[in-house]
């Protein structure tokens, strides 16, 4: 079977339209989604963008948001721009999805807490946001919280954001597909046309 490692940071806008979108995709075109979440900010820090693409740039910001809203619509996906950007806090979430994604709860998981934030304006990273995420899963949040800050899943956080260091990423949604490297939600279906091809 094809496959294609979703690379993605919580904080990203435009990793929503790619997590609303791509297991539908991917169900349709028969390609497997390995669910990669990481740390973008340390990796555009090294860059020198050390208030991530978007903050220093007034005009490219309120294009992003008429950008995001368009696509939206494109897609029959629903959107709700959210009171507050970026979401101060996203370390707890990028925890809880790599130990979902050893558990087998990561692409729900990512589902729920991006709906959440971008359609109820349940802010990314808070407790209302991630305890209701975790809820609808069937998690018991503190517990799962808990292992989420254990050493070991600390230990593969770090490693998960270091592979994309090593593989040069610089942005969210990334994918890699047959060694590959495609950036942006608008590269999704190209980037399950080449795991198909390769």
């Amino acid at each position: 079977m094809s496959a294609i490692d979703f690379y993605f940071e919580y904080g990203s806008t435009y990793t929503y339209l790619t997590v609303a979108r791509i297991r539908a995709l991917a169900n349709l075109q028969g390609v497997k989604i390995a669910w990669k979440p990481f740390l973008l900010m340390p990796l555009l820090a090294e860059q020198g963008m050390i208030q991530g693409p978007f903050l220093p740039y007034p005009r490219k910001i309120d294009y992003m948001w008429r950008d995001l809203a368009r696509r939206a619509a494109e897609h029959g996906i629903p959107y709700s721009k959210p009171s507050l950007y970026p979401p101060k806090e996203t370390l707890t979430c990028a925890r809880l999805g790599v130990l979902g994604a050893r558990e087998g709860w990561c692409e729900q998981f990512t589902e729920n807490v991006f709906a959440l934030h971008w359609t109820e304006n349940r802010i990314i990273g808070t407790d209302d946001n991630l305890y209701a995420a975790l809820e609808s899963i069937g998690q018991v949040p503190a517990n799962a919280i808990e292992r989420a800050r254990s050493p070991e899943n600390k230990e593969a956080l770090k490693s998960q954001t270091e592979e994309a260091r090593r593989l040069g990423l610089f942005g969210s949604p990334s994918f890699v597909a047959a060694g590959e490297l495609f950036w942006g939600d608008d590269r999704l279906e190209q980037a399950l046309a080449w795991a198909k091809l390769n």
